[in-house]
């Protein structure tokens, strides 16, 4: 898939995860040299735009990308440790699921959607589900 494919493809996905996990943010990342590095963004509020670069280290989905496994936390002010990330007195996001995109066995990027309201009920098998899908969708493009 060329470049501007992938964007569109990847924009339609977290159009439609917004939707279906009721949040209001949805990011895809290429991570590279410890930069986070902003793909493709669906968001209400506008805070991101494509092509933003981040350290890593100061983004949400650094334990995503440590752990190669998908994070689902509905209530990140009240997880231990979380509440002191470095992002958080900057973007107090509340409710957040991100699944790492594996191309090759390595950490290629993440998706992730977010919102700045707690969430009342933990994410569904379903919505963890939907994510990682759309993890894997992306990677399958990038081959």
């Amino acid at each position: 898939m060329h470049s501007e494919e992938l964007t569109n493809f990847c924009n339609q996905l977290l159009e439609e995860g917004r939707k279906k996990l009721n949040l209001t943010m949805g990011i895809v990342s290429h991570i590279s040299g410890g930069n986070y590095k902003i793909f493709a963004v669906s968001s209400e509020a506008e805070v991101f735009v494509a092509g933003e670069i981040y350290p890593l280290e100061a983004t949400y989905c650094r334990d995503v990308y440590k752990s190669k496994k998908t994070i689902a936390l509905t209530e990140i002010e009240g997880c231990k440790g979380l509440k002191h990330h470095p992002l958080y007195d900057s973007m107090a996001l509340e409710s957040y699921i991100s699944s790492p995109i594996l191309v090759k066995g390595e950490v290629w990027g993440t998706i992730n959607f977010s919102c700045m309201d707690i969430r009342e009920n933990p994410f569904t098998a379903d919505e963890i589900a939907f994510t990682e899908d759309s993890a894997k969708q992306i990677a399958e493009a990038t081959s």
